[in-house]
């Protein structure tokens, strides 16, 4: 019998037919020709490029942008009107160009934009002319809300003009903070919360913006006059544009701060920040895990900020905040692999970058080996293990990056033993995105002294030239019970030009890697691997079709086995097409052939099938399509089905989302999955619902209820937020979880409860002070 591209190859034992296995076999000729059309703009790349070489590219040259900055005595009074006359003092930077679509061309809307500082602050005026007000879109009253599905603004600035460090600053026209750090050049960090002033403003001439930059907030070098990188961008979000003061080539994006234009003439004060931020919470607490009953629990403490230099600062924490927290997002688990949870907590986001040591992906962002995870401190089997104190320095000492971290956690009777937590990282950049780091993480028992855990490693990169870069980890874990193979090997490497981008990877895991401060997406404890990949993906612009952006076809493989025996735990090989369009729309169909090795039976999560010991393999196709999630109201959709575990899998998922000018936003999102296999069939319905209202940029309510029938867990948040500078302020928050009956349930919403619902009320307050600043008021 022919055998089908869809049909599942099973080794080791018959195939079984069921009736979902029967469909996709008669459909084996349509998938076919589904191949084809994935693969068929990767065959014609060659000679169409041929006909459009300047496609989608002007031909201005992309020379860097140079402005300065102008010190006045007295910063302007922010509130987003730019009438204050201090603002005519400054050079208007101008001449801004797209980036999308067509790179080098000049903006469709005429753009303005004025740096100022006094002592205390940086000042940055904007004035985003616009032909057409009306058609402005406000975007999302949140705090580092996508800036991509509206109108923004958003200013770079790389203190140490080492090309490799930023720190960024946006918001729409519904006045959010949006904050962030860039480091090594890369994509940017929105966990970092600063303490600036933002105000915006619209009429009929387009929309304004004025911010106040302390230089508390930033960290720069010690000279007395400087010069910083800067770039600029502008979104106009109903054109789908891009516009950037510095140009950038198309590979590349806003974060490549080697395409950074040059701020002259900066003057920042030799002064160091000193912070205080205490919080209060009263809460209510009903059945946690371990805590039967309802308890009344009062908590306070603090975090501290003391400079040391302008470029180094230590934070201080005692009885560390988790109020904070909210649901985690929850997941459907059908693999083998552990799930990855990020982390939420205020101390440990800020310079979360400079710790971050992991192997990474190229066009992914899935990040399978870090070498320091901050959520195993004070979080053990979803539980809070309390933390006392912990101190971190970070920073600049000369040109390295340093950074150490300190933490203490109590124990929790049947859950971990009191424990200290020490992470010590150094990081020197080098020219044309070149690095060079170390790091070290312990966990030792305060009890136990042959308790512990420690990781060791070294990681580098080096560019060579604009479109070669090459990454390298190497390190080791040192566990007492274990004495196998601890090592870590990644090495990647990634060549990247306007038509091209190439990669591959190699990652070497051995069975007693074990970073108990950090994580490893592994597919079983003490099962080291070897990881084989290389991807290959071309971009294509026909300017000759109005209607189409980009496609970006690409074609990978990739392949896991075992360091014993050589057996293959994976391998896929995924043929796939990205399809941009000029509304906002895309749609990305895939082809791929998978095979999945089990070296012992798998129980897949919640349900009662064991899949037995084998070698499957199979093709699936899939595809996933939205429309201009810029629009008020926008729509995504994901179709799979193929071969899995030696039966079939057909998975459907759909979301709706709507938004109503800058106050309200909301969407469902539904993800399904039938699954057919010779030990039995099951279903699984992961059922996600959010909701939120903006008052203002500061003040805004917001829930989220989220169900999923293959844990039978029912999750759900409302919180109220009144903002304070930096994320601090007033919050009230309310969660609730259950444990549902799911027997016989298929769909949608929730059964009966199995148990009594855990719940938690909670009423916390936090502000942050600026030490030096009330020492000046007091002064004056």
């Amino acid at each position: 019998m022919e055998r089908g591209p869809f049909e599942a190859q099973v080794h080791e034992r018959p195939n079984q037919f069921n009736t979902s296995e029967v469909i996709l076999m008669n459909v084996r000729h349509g998938m076919w020709v589904l191949s084809a059309l994935v693969l068929a703009p990767l065959v014609a790349a060659g000679p169409l490029l041929a006909q459009t070489a300047a496609s989608g590219s002007s031909d201005s040259p992309l020379a860097a942008s140079v402005g300065s900055a102008t010190r006045v005595d007295v910063g302007p009074t922010v509130d987003g009107r730019l009438d204050d006359p201090v603002w005519m003092e400054a050079e208007a930077l101008t001449g801004f160009v797209q980036f999308e679509p067509v790179v080098g061309a000049p903006a469709s809307e005429d753009t303005e934009v004025r740096i100022l500082f006094d002592d205390d602050a940086v000042y940055v005026g904007a004035w985003l002319y616009d032909v057409n007000p009306a058609g402005i879109i406000v975007g999302e009253r949140r705090r580092n809300a996508n800036l991509s599905q509206s109108d923004a603004f958003i200013v770079v600035f790389d203190t140490y003009q080492d090309r490799q460090n930023g720190f960024v600053f946006g918001t729409n026209p519904g006045g959010i903070e949006y904050d962030g750090q860039i480091r090594g050049g890369g994509g940017v960090n929105t966990n970092w919360d600063a303490s600036w002033n933002v105000a915006t403003s619209q009429d009929e001439n387009g929309w304004y913006v004025e911010m106040r930059i302390p230089f508390s907030t930033l960290r720069y070098g010690l000279q007395d006059e400087q010069s910083w990188g800067m770039n600029i961008a502008r979104y106009i979000g109903r054109k789908n544009e891009e516009a950037v003061w510095s140009p950038v080539p198309r590979q590349y994006n806003l974060w490549r701060l080697t395409e950074a234009g040059t701020l002259q003439g900066i003057e920042p004060p030799p002064q160091r920040v000193t912070t205080i931020t205490p919080f209060i919470l009263g809460a209510a607490q009903q059945n946690l895990p371990g805590q039967p009953g309802t308890e009344y629990p009062f908590e306070f403490g603090a975090d501290a900020k003391i400079g040391i230099t302008p470029s180094l600062a230590l934070d201080l924490t005692v009885n560390t905040d988790f109020a904070q927290v909210e649901v985690d997002d929850q997941q459907v688990d059908l693999t083998r692999f552990n799930l990855f949870f990020p982390e939420r907590r205020p101390f440990f986001l800020e310079n979360a970058d400079l710790f971050s040591v992991q192997s990474s992906r190229p066009g992914s962002s899935q990040t399978p080996v870090q070498m320091f995870h901050s959520r195993r401190i004070g979080v053990e089997g979803g539980q809070e293990i309390p933390i006392e104190a912990g101190a971190r320095v970070s920073g600049r000492i000369g040109s390295t990056d340093v950074g150490a971290l300190y933490m203490r956690t109590e124990g929790l009777d049947g859950v971990q033993d009191a424990n200290g937590w020490v992470v010590a990282r150094v990081l020197q950049e080098l020219p044309n995105r070149s690095r060079v780091g170390a790091i070290f993480t312990e966990r030792s028992s305060t009890n136990l002294s042959d308790d512990y855990n420690r990781t060791f490693g070294v990681d580098g990169r080096l560019g060579i030239g604009d479109e070669w870069t090459f990454d390298a980890l190497l390190g080791f874990t040192d566990t007492p019970e274990l004495d196998g193979d601890s090592k870590i090997m990644a090495f990647v490497g990634e060549y990247r030009s306007e038509q091209w981008q190439l990669s591959t990877y190699y990652d070497h895991v051995g069975q007693d890697f074990n970073p108990e401060v950090g994580f490893v997406r592994r597919i079983q404890r003490q099962l080291g691997y070897n990881a084989y990949h290389a991807r290959a993906m071309r971009f294509i612009r026909v300017p000759q079709i109005d209607w189409l952006r980009e496609v970006r076809p690409h074609m990978s493989y990739t392949t896991n086995r075992t360091l014993d025996d050589g057996f293959k735990l994976f391998e896929r090989v995924h043929m796939h097409s990205h399809i941009e369009l000029e509304s906002g729309a895309g749609a990305m169909p895939a082809l791929d052939w998978e095979l999945e090795g089990l070296d012992r039976p798998f129980a897949i999560a919640g349900t009662d099938i064991v899949v037995p010991a084998g070698t499957y393999s199979g093709w699936t196709f899939w595809s996933s399509q939205n429309t201009n999630r810029a629009d008020p109201i926008s729509f995504s959709n994901r179709i799979s089905v193929g071969s899995f575990l030696g039966g079939t899998r057909t998975s459907l998922s759909g979301g709706v989302n709507a938004r109503r000018g800058g106050t309200f936003t909301g969407g469902v999102n539904i993800t399904h999955n039938r699954i057919d296999l010779p030990q039995g069939d099951f279903n699984t319905t992961l059922t996600r619902l959010q909701a939120r209202y903006a008052f203002t940029p500061a003040l805004s309510i917001q829930s989220s209820v989220q169900y999923s029938d293959q844990t039978g867990v029912w999750t759900g948040f409302v919180r109220f937020g009144w903002q304070d500078t930096a994320g601090t302020g007033l919050y009230v928050v309310y969660n609730e979880r259950q444990l549902m009956d799911v027997q016989g349930i298929s769909g949608i919403l929730p059964r009966d409860g199995l148990d009594t619902a855990e719940r938690t009320f909670v009423i916390k307050y936090t502000r942050q002070f600026d030490v030096n600043g009330l020492y000046q008021s007091f002064r004056n």
